[in-house]
């Protein structure tokens, strides 16, 4: 059966439940609207026998409504879903059938066919709504009787409500607000404060703001003041807490989230990496600068640092550029193209170039520094050998540079190619003479790792000692070094890591080249140069300036022998010291055996959880498991001693002497050798 045919029964009836989906509405709405419950009821179940009666009839009369539709069908859909039949006449129009039906069938075709077939009997339509409006006629009429009019409840006074004014630190550019008692969001530094709504008799003042009081989770309680006629507390927000009002009879929580003031965020755009090595041909270098603030950037500036020369000539210049300040202050977008010109490099230069932006905070204003960028412009090709990099050795004359090893390998690879006759004697001759110069730049360069000859021993050592046993070196197997050959230069890490490169190829390039295989000595010949290059380029290192400013000199005592408040330069060793107090293991124990609490546990938790837990949800938790345990909450008690347990840090490593052990009575042998012992040598416990 083909799957086109399959699917169209379903198919066909959903379009015909779409089209006469909105009769079915119309058939129910008189019964909804006389809002009878009983007739929805039997108008859905004569839908749902509809439906079923559709189902039906689709599945029984789909085909003979497709012949009826389409013509070029044949009248032989029929075949499709009769696959019994395997004549080849049947097979050939089956498979005509296949191809057309799966053209025909489209969803406009199956709205067309779903229109002519089924169509609803309007006389049902007109029966539901000629039967609503008898029913609705013979109704009887519902009288509703009048609402009475109850007294309102007088207002109470004192304790009925509060209202919160929130007034946000005037940088924040955020106006003042106010709000009934519920959970808000609030900048750093807000003032809020807790006010009574409802007027108070004079005589009530006093009575109020002596009984009621704000009380936040951290521990600190608010007292009502009276101000005027009104009763406020007032609190500036520093941390998130949450607060309960003490003539609240339900004790209801409501948290207030402190937002905290953000440092200024610095994004560059471009260029993307910390290093950018631009082309030799290059004549511009494109700059793009984001800086954010969540409420306003105050000043950001551009510092460019401009280094020219090599070795101990290395002159700096520096350059500060502002960032201009567009329609929204919270943020700046600046983007340049520089010239070279324009940054004064020339080739061989670096630029090395930072932002710095300020926000306006009003006490502490937050400055961030992005890191330092590098821009190069390398300089062409020296016209000096690789031998300028050793810093501190002359140069040889009969030393050959890495370069000319390559130059010479690669011509007696060229001389091999072009004449395969060449003397073996000659190649092997030449190829010696390369792998000894490439031998001697080696150990030469080796002497900076502190190498004395080479990297694997010295080559030169005297035959006549080359079979004798070496002797055991009990310094290196019982001792140690006090000092390295490596670390006895004075090169940091990353120059000696390029180091131990170059002398790695350089040793695979002799090696290739005393085997008679120039060819394949040139790869480690070439990385070998490009080491040699990196340490070229590494002999200018930016180093940002940090200054150390002194403290001022106060010149009333300068000169006056007062040495009092003169403290000793000399450090005792810190004792280590138990995170866990005695006090708070008494609590611990406390709250896990039932027992009664001891005195001052409140201060003592609450501080340690807000040292212990920096999270605000954590921190919040703990602190709601503090206020239950003081309200007299049983199960609350195992709540608190996990979040004190959590906050509890691993215990670090102690160092401790090794303990000395001393017996309360001698052993037998010491016994023995006191009384054999002469009278002038002093006891074992003596000489302890």
């Amino acid at each position: 059966m083909s799957v086109v045919l399959d699917q169209l029964p379903s198919q066909l009836y959903w379009q015909i439940l779409r089209r006469r989906s909105m009769v079915y509405v119309a058939f129910v709405a008189p019964w909804i609207i006389l809002a009878s419950p009983i007739g929805i009821a039997v108008a859905s179940a004569l839908l749902v026998v509809e439906a079923l009666f559709l189902w039906r009839q689709t599945k029984r009369h789909y085909v003979t409504w497709l012949d009826a539709q389409f013509p070029e069908l044949e009248d032989s859909t029929r075949l499709l879903s009769e696959p019994d039949k395997q004549t080849a006449l049947a097979s050939l129009q089956r498979a005509r059938l296949a191809t057309r039906l799966s053209h025909l069938i489209t969803p406009t075709s199956l709205r067309q066919l779903a229109s002519t077939v089924l169509a609803w009997q309007r006389v049902y339509l007109a029966l539901s709504w000629a039967l609503a409006a008898l029913v609705f006629a013979f109704q009887p009429a519902v009288t509703v009787p009048a609402k009475i009019a109850m007294p309102l409840p007088a207002p109470q006074h004192g304790l009925s409500a509060l209202q919160m004014h929130v007034s946000p630190p005037a940088y924040t550019q955020i106006a003042a607000f106010q709000s009934e008692a519920k959970a808000m969001q609030v900048p750093e530094h807000s003032q809020i404060r807790w006010c009574i709504l409802q007027p108070l008799q004079p005589q009530e003042l006093q009575t109020q703001s002596q009984a009621q009081s704000i009380r936040l989770s951290n521990g600190q309680e608010l007292n009502f003041v009276q101000t005027g006629s009104q009763v406020c507390a007032e609190w500036q927000a520093s941390e998130t807490v949450f607060w309960t009002w003490s003539a609240d009879v339900k004790q209801e929580r409501f948290t207030v989230t402190v937002q905290l003031d953000q440092e200024p965020e610095i994004s560059l755009k471009e260029p993307l990496e910390l290093l950018q090595v631009l082309a030799t041909n290059a004549n511009s270098v494109a700059m793009q600068v984001q800086v954010r603030d969540d409420y306003q950037v105050t000043n950001a500036s551009l510092h460019l640092t401009l280094a020219r020369g090599s070795g101990e000539n290395i002159r700096f210049s520096d350059k500060e550029v502002p960032l201009p300040q567009g329609a929204d202050k919270r943020r700046r977008d600046w983007q340049k193209r520089w010239s070279l010109s324009e940054l004064g490099m020339e080739p061989g230069d670096e630029l090395y170039f930072f932002v710095r932006a300020t926000d306006n905070a009003a006490n502490n204003p937050h400055v961030v520094r992005s890191p330092t960028y590098t821009i190069r412009l390398p300089a062409p090709d020296a016209v000096e050998d690789e031998l300028s990099v050793l810093p501190v050795l002359a140069k040889p004359e009969s030393l050959r540079s890495q370069r000319q090893i390559i130059i010479d390998t690669e011509q007696l690879v060229a001389d091999i190619a072009a004449n395969p006759k060449l003397s073996p004697s000659l190649i092997r001759n030449r190829s010696e003479v390369i792998a000894n110069d490439q031998a001697a730049l080696r150990r030469r360069y080796g002497r900076f790792l502190g190498e004395e000859s080479s990297l694997f021993g010295d080559e030169h050592a005297d035959d006549d000692h080359a079979n004798e046993k070496p002797g055991t070196d009990w310094a290196a197997q019982y001792g140690h070094a006090h000092d390295q050959e490596e670390n006895a230069t004075l090169f940091d890490e990353a120059t000696k890591k390029i180091l131990r490169r170059a002398l790695v190829a350089m040793w695979d390039a002799e090696k290739s080249l005393r085997a008679i295989t120039p060819k394949a000595a040139l790869p480690a010949e070439n990385k070998a140069l490009e080491a040699i290059k990196q340490l070229q380029q590494a002999d200018r290192i930016y180093l940002h300036k940090a200054a150390f400013t002194p403290p001022a000199i106060k010149e009333e005592k300068r000169l006056s022998g007062d040495v009092l408040e003169v403290r000793s330069q000399l450090r005792n060793q810190a004792e280590w010291e138990d995170p866990v107090t005695t006090s708070l293991k008494e609590l611990l124990q406390a709250l896990g055996t039932g027992a009664a609490l001891p005195a001052l546990w409140m201060p003592e938790a609450r501080a340690f959880i807000a040292q212990q837990l920096p999270v605000d949800s954590q921190r919040l938790q703990a602190q709601a498991a503090v206020q239950d345990v003081a309200d007299g909450c049983q199960p609350c008690r195992a709540v608190l001693a996990a979040w004190l347990r959590q906050g509890i840090q691993a215990d670090t490593m102690r160092l401790q002497a090794r303990p000395v052990f001393t017996p309360k009575k001698p052993s037998q042998f010491e016994q023995r050798w006191e009384s054999s012992r002469p009278t002038n040598l002093p006891s074992k416990r003596e000489a302890q």
